[in-house]
Parts: C-alpha cells; structure tokens; sequence
C-alpha cells in the first residue's frame, strides 16, 4: 500500500513537470514561429521595394481631414509615386480622418504607418472624441482599476481609428524608430533642395518628418547612397526596421478603418460611464471640520451660491439646485462684490465655487469670504486654479476638484450632499503646513445622477422614450412633457420635451412646475394617514365617524377608513361642488370676491378669492353628498372617487393638531430636500416657471397657471386631500424613491418598512387596490401601468397627465408629468394613446436589454 501511495505521488510529480516542459517548449516553438513569420514577411516586402521606394518609406507626411483639396491630391501623389512610409496625422475629425486614410491606404503600395499626437487622449488631435481628463483629475484618482480601464479604453479608441503609434513632434523617436525633424536643422547658408533632408537622414535617423520638398529629397539620397556604401546599409537597416513595426502593427496586410459606427464607437455607454466614475473618483475634499460634509440637514436651512468667474447659473449650480432650494449669485465683474455680504445675511450654508477663468485677485476676494465664513457654513469648491484653494486655510470646509468639465461640476454637488462617496487623493500640497490626511465621506442615500448603464439599462433602448414623447406632442395629446427614470438610487434618464403650451413660447425643462391632480392622494393625504396610523393616532378599520363625530347619523357614519382609501366605501366618484357656487356662468358674490381681503382670504384664480365660510361650505355639502345605491347586506365594489380624500383630509387635520399642507412640508418635503413639491407653487415660483393647465371657460374664466386645475381643490383655496399639489419630476421622485426604500432617503428615516408594506400592497381579491395607493392588473391589457411592472409595482395616476410608478422588484421609480389638459380637459388623447404605460414598457425592455446583452 505505501508503495502504491509513493508511485502515485512520484507519477504525478512527474506529469506536472512534464506539463510544464510541454508549455515551455511550444510557448518557444510559438515565439520562433512568429519570429520567423514577421522576418519571412519584412524580406519579402523588402524585396519588392526599389531604392526610391525604400527611401519613400522613410518619409512621414503630415495629414488632415480639413486639408484642402490640393492638399490631398498632394498627398495622393506622396502616398502613390513616392511610396511615403506613413502619416503624421495632424488636427482631424474621425470621419473625414477615416475616410482620408482609407482611400490613401486604397492607393498605397506598401500598408501606410500611422501616427498621432494622442499622449493626453484622442482629443489632443481628434475633434469630437472623449477627453478623459487632464492629469490633474486622473493624480487625485485613487482606483487602479479605473485607471488601467482608461488605458485599455483609451487604446481601444485609438485602435478604432487605426493609430499604430502614439507620437509627440517634441520627441525623437517612434518606438525604436529614431525621427529626425528636418526643420532642426539651422539655414545659414544657401542649400540645395533634398540637401537637409540627406543631412538629417545621415545622422542616423530611421524617419524624417516636415520635409518641404519630398521629390528634391528622394532624388538626393538615392544619388548619395549609389556613391555611399555605408549609407545605403544604413537605409536598408532603416527600412527593414520600419516594414517590422508595421508587421507588429498589423499592417502584414492592408486594413481600412470601419467606419460605420464610428461616432458610436468613440463614444461608448462604457466609456461615457468610465469617465464619470473617474469623476466621481477624483474629487477630493482638502478639510471636512465638524464632518459638515455630507451636508444632512435641508429643513429650516436656508442655502446661497457663488460662482467666481462664472455665470450664477451654471452646471455646478443647476446641480446644486437638485438637492435642495438655492440663491445663486456670481462674481464676475469687480461691481458684483458689492453688497453680497447684505445679499448672504439671511443665508446658512453659502457654497462657493472657483472657476479657471476667474479675473478676481484671489487674495482679495478670500478676505471677503473668509468674513463670511464666520457667520455662516461656507464650503469653497475649487475646479482647477493650481493655488485656488492657497488662500482659503482658514474656511472649514474645502474641496478641490480639478477641473471645471460637466462631470465633475456633477460629481461635486453629490458629494456635497451625500449622493455618492467622496474618495480622491490629493497628491499636492495646498498649504505650507504639512499635507492634510486622505479624508473620505460615506454617500446619505440622495439620489447620484447617472447614465443608465450604471444601473443595468440599455441606454440606446430608453432613447425610444424620445419617440413616444414626440408622437404624444405630435398628435395633440399634450404640449409637452418630462420623463424621469430612476433605479438604484440613481437618476438614470431625465428628459424634457415640447413646450408648456401648443404656442411654443417657453419649451418644457427639468425645473417646470406641473400640476400633479390625484397625485395628490398618494403624495400628500396618503402620507399622514401613513403616519397617523404607524403612531397608533388612527386603526384603518376602525369607522371614520369614530374621529370625525359629525359624520355621525349621516350615510357615511358606517365607512371605515380602509374602505375609504381603497374606495369601496360607496362615495359617489364625483359631484362638482363648484356648481353650488355658480348660476348661468357667472358665480355668486357670496361665495367670491375679485379682491383677496379677510372675508374673502382663499385664492382660487387669478383675481378670484373665496369666502373664508367656503370650506365649511364645502364639508357641509361633503357630508350631505350622496351615495352609492346597493342591495341590502352587500359590501360596496371598487369605485373610484375623490370624495374619500376630502373626508381623510379633515380626519388628518384634526388627529394632527395643524394644517395638513403644514404637516407635509415640514415632516416630509422639506426633509427630502423636496423644494418644489407643495401647495400653491405661485407663492414661491414665477408663473412662467409652472406649466398652465385648463382654459377654463366655465367657472374661473381664465388660463390656469399655478392655479389648480381641480374645481373643488380650487374652492378649498388650493388646498385639498385628492388634489392641488406641484412638483417638478426630480422632486416628485424623491419622494418615490423613499417609499421605495421602505421609508428612508437620505439618512432621514420616515416610516417603518412594515408601514410602507402595509399599505403597498394589494387589499382586496376583487380590487387591485392597495391601501390608497393604486397597483397593476397582471396580465391585463387595461392596466393602468406595463404589463411588464411586478404584481409589488405601486403608484399614481393624475387627471392632468401625470404619474408616479414605484416597482420594488426592479428597485425602480418612473415618473411622468404632462399638462395634457392643456387647453381642454376633454382632450383624451394622452389615455387613447396608452403613452404612459408604453413609456413605462420602454423602461423595462432597456432593463431585459441589458441582461440580454451582458449574457452574450
């Protein structure tokens, strides 16, 4: 047996040696073999060559795409008679360069060399190429993996554009290839022409570059070889050295570049998502005293910017302005600095921002903001100045970010407040004290802004989104409109489109304000309702006559809250209210004055205000309203209705102790950072800012901006449970994003998980209806969302055009906001036309489109 164990140890010592053996020897027979392939290929290219050929081939002439056309008929000619070895490709586009040298590689007789300037990436000499960054971002990166993806990137493209090496006119050499420059050579004395170009080849260089006069050259050199042995083996040593780096270059055999696609190639989701994380990567925070970055806390914080040597709107602060409401001022001019200490009293966190073009005396202007640094939160931000941040030791809080691009401006304003980690290095010393420590933050769970891939989706499948839009602007169905994307916590498309009305004034952004209708009662109602019954303050099945004891003896004094948010309560779906109000079109001065005053304090429309009895008016007409009819002992079926979020509206208010607006802003949007999400946007934003909905003819006589659309919200001053909340998409989704992460975002947590699932999920068997919230109907062509969207998906619709879908099993929040009521309300096109939900369906196809293609 021991000798059975000793054999099959000493066999498989052996065999493994053996196997190495074996590697070795074909890994050398390989080696040998292409050794002699590449030499088999360099003599029989050499061969064919005569010696004006030969000598051609130790020419590199300069190219261009913007060349003229006897500039490129001169190249033909260089290229064609005098054999040149290569090209020195000079300023170009991708296109024209690739179509340039195609037809000359076409006319080459031996495959053309071709070199660029490319140190610092394509774009040193290719126009509409990615530039990667300066080498001050890419020092502040601290991932080694990001920084070899770059090279392999960067290599790639080069490879697409068919550059076999990358040479800098300041250098000697390409490879082991040595370069003379002719132009070196100093014009004391009067020379022939060719003279220089024989004189720098004579010393020993294996290619020439800028020679004026290639014909006057060749014909010099060739004579001078025929008398010069030395010479002439010194041209064959130089050829053969040349025909071998283009055998190593892959140029054995012709190859012309692929141009189709070229522009997309360049310019890969992959290599887009690369620089952003090498964006993300490099911003580096110098000092973080008190740990006040990532800033947490939005509520009751008042936020300025400056921007030195910038517009006061810019990309840093269009950033800025999505994580929080912003006053945003610049220093441009000397005249700017004066008052701004006055302009930033009211003001707690006050970001600066330095950028490259600044003509402000540093120094001076660190006086004033360190000044103001001693009364409010000043963190200054630098993109690029080398000393920018020199003069600002003393402010508690820096960041150096390294250049000015879009990304990092991006990148910037998400670590400031916690969308993403901050973890770049800082590689030189900022002040004569010693170098600060590598200081990191960890990301709050704020939404980063990302590109799709970055997420698993196709972003070439969600550009269909464009096409949906359009058919919906084009067919009528709605001026305009914006789409919001989001999964894992990341903003992945957000797109405007068309303008706020079908005269294409003002063209829709992501900053335009819309009237978000039923919205509301997912967005607003259903929220303290949410929070009232996590505090144990409301039991959903308990009547709601037990808290709102004036529903008592009335035909609601037996609904049950449950009922109410899932409508199967019986409430009529709707009764116009506003029609108590009005007799021939014109309303009863009881009820409304053209001037607001205290007997009249409730807006309605513009130059329309409703008495200060309206609302009890309104909740006395609510309570007497009727109701569905039903057979005896039978339970009511699903119907919706808005009449139920009037009645949880009051029922909020009163278990509250405060206004249910002022519970919502300062318990929740505020919190979220939610700026523009609330109650009567024209109170806080310019009317243009606010996409206009109805021309109502009938009751308000007039075009409705910033007013809301609902007759009943209207008459409750703005103000109600089913209707009457704004928002702009970003910040609509903050507050999906937080139901979608079981009640937290950004480090604040609102709700319990358990209460989020709870009311998320579907209540009935007969209704698809979660608890206030609305949900899909699986497998059916009428659902109000993608058939694609998981039986957890939940969500919103509005009557305006607008909708909120949250899907927990692909961690994704859709958003939608249209003014499709716009002129009229009767306008259905937007609901014909199924444009939510096939938006929608767009979102989930780019998901299966990427697992599709990441498993091949």
């Amino acid at each position: 047996m021991i000798f059975l164990k000793l054999a099959h140890f000493y066999f498989g010592r052996i065999m493994t040696r053996f196997c190495w053996i074996t590697f070795f020897v074909v890994s050398v027979l390989n080696l040998f073999g292409q050794d002699a392939r590449k030499s088999s290929w360099v003599d029989s290219a050499f061969q064919t060559l005569s010696n004006e050929e030969k000598i051609g081939q130790v020419f590199l002439v300069n190219a261009s795409s913007y060349n003229s056309k006897g500039q490129i008929q001169n190249l033909v000619n260089q290229v064609k008679s005098k054999k040149v070895g290569g090209l020195i490709i000079e300023r170009s586009g991708p296109k024209g360069y690739s179509t340039l040298v195609n037809a000359l590689q076409s006319q080459a007789k031996m495959p053309l060399l071709i070199v660029a300037d490319v140190s610092n990436g394509l774009p040193q000499t290719f126009d509409s190429t990615m530039r990667f960054f300066d080498k001050n971002v890419l020092s502040a990166v601290g991932n080694d993996s990001l920084l070899n993806s770059l090279e392999q990137e960067i290599s790639q493209q080069k490879a697409l554009l068919g550059i076999h090496f990358n040479f800098n006119p300041s250098l000697d050499s390409i490879g082991d290839l040595k370069v003379g420059d002719v132009r070196q050579i100093p014009i004391k004395t009067k020379t022939k022409k060719g003279d220089e170009e024989k004189r720098v080849f004579s010393n020993g260089n294996d290619f020439l570059i800028e020679s004026k006069n290639t014909d006057a050259a060749i014909k010099v050199i060739s004579k001078a070889i025929k008398k010069d042995n030395v010479l002439a083996a010194q041209l064959d040593r130089s050829v053969k050295k040349i025909l071998s780096a283009k055998y190593e270059a892959g140029l054995a055999t012709k190859k012309l570049i692929n141009t189709d696609h070229l522009f997309g190639e360049l310019h890969t989701p992959e290599a887009q998502l690369l620089k952003l994380k090498l964006a993300e990567a490099s911003v580096t925070i110098d000092k973080n005293e008190e740990a006040f970055i990532p800033i947490q806390k939005l509520d009751n914080v008042s936020f300025a910017s400056i921007s030195i040597g910038k517009e006061r709107i810019n990309e840093f602060t269009h950033f800025l302005s999505k994580y929080v409401g912003f006053q945003h001022f610049s220093m441009i001019a000397p005249d700017d600095t004066l008052g701004l200490s006055e302009k930033m009293k009211d003001q707690d966190v006050i970001v600066v921002g330095l950028f490259p073009n600044t003509t402000f005396n540093l120094k001076a202007i660190s006086i004033l903001i360190q000044s103001l640094a001693q009364t409010h939160h000043v963190i200054v931000c630098n993109f690029g100045l080398p000393s920018g941040l020199n003069h600002f030791e003393t402010i508690p809080t820096l960041i150096d970010a390294h250049s000015d691009e879009l990304e990092i401006l991006q990148v910037t304003a998400e670590v400031i407040f916690g969308a993403i980690d901050a973890k770049g290095k800082q590689e030189r010393k900022i002040f004569d004290s010693p170098a600060s420590p590598h200081i990191t933050t960890k990301s709050i769970g704020r939404f980063a802004y990302s590109l799709p891939e970055d997420a698993g989706m196709d972003g070439s499948t969600l550009e269909k989104i464009e096409v949906i839009a359009h058919e919906a602007i084009s067919i009528g169905a709605t001026p305009g409109c914006h789409v919001l994307v989001a999964k894992d916590g990341k903003v992945v498309y957000e797109k405007s489109f068309g303008w706020l009305t079908y005269e294409k004034k003002t063209p829709v952004n992501d900053e335009t304000i819309y009237d978000l209708a039923s919205v509301t009662k997912v967005s607003a109602t259903l929220q303290a309702v949410m929070y009232l019954q996590e505090k144990g303050l409301i039991d959903l099945n308990k009547k709601a006559s037990v808290f709102l004891p004036e529903l008592k003896k009335t035909n609601k004094e037996d609904f049950i809250i449950k009922d109410i948010i899932t409508h199967q309560a019986g409430l009529w779906p709707y009764l116009p209210f506003w029609l108590e109000t009005v007799k021939d079109s014109i309303v009863f001065k009881k009820y409304y004055s053209h001037t607001r005053s205290e007997e009249y304090p409730f807006l309605v429309a513009e130059k329309m205000f409703a008495s200060k009895y309206m609302k009890d008016s309104l909740w006395h007409w609510i309570i007497k309203a009727k109701v569905r009819d039903k057979p005896v002992r039978a339970v009511f079926d699903y119907r919706y209705s808005d009449m139920g979020f009037y009645i949880m509206q009051h029922l909020n208010e009163k278990l509250l102790g405060q206004k249910q607006e002022e519970f919502l802003r300062s318990r929740i949007y505020k919190p979220l950072g939610a700026t523009t999400l609330g109650y009567l946007p024209l109170s806080k934003f310019p009317a243009n800012q606010i996409a206009p909905t109805e021309n109502d003819t009938l009751f308000r006589k007039s075009l409705l901006q910033g007013y809301v659309h609902d007759q009943g919200a209207a008459m409750h001053g703005g103000i109600a449970g089913h209707a009457g909340l704004f928002s702009d998409a970003n910040d609509l989704a903050k507050l999906g994003q937080m139901w979608l992460n079981k009640g937290s975002y950004g480090g604040i947590q609102f709700f319990k998980p358990e209460t989020l699932d709870l009311f998320t999920a579907k209540q009935y068997e007969d209704s698809r209806r979660g608890l206030g919230w609305d949900k899909p109907i699986p497998g059916d062509a009428g659902s109000p969302t993608s058939l694609y969207a998981s039986a957890k998906t939940f969500g919103h619709t509005g009557f305006t055009g607008t909708c909120i879908w949250v899907d927990p099993e692909f961690n994704l929040v859709y958003v939608f906001l249209s003014n499709r009521v716009n002129p009229d309300m009767n306008n259905t096109k937007l609901l014909n036309a199924n444009i939510r939900p096939r938006i929608q369906e767009v979102i989930y196809r780019s998901i299966f489109e990427y697992c599709k293609s990441r498993r091949k």
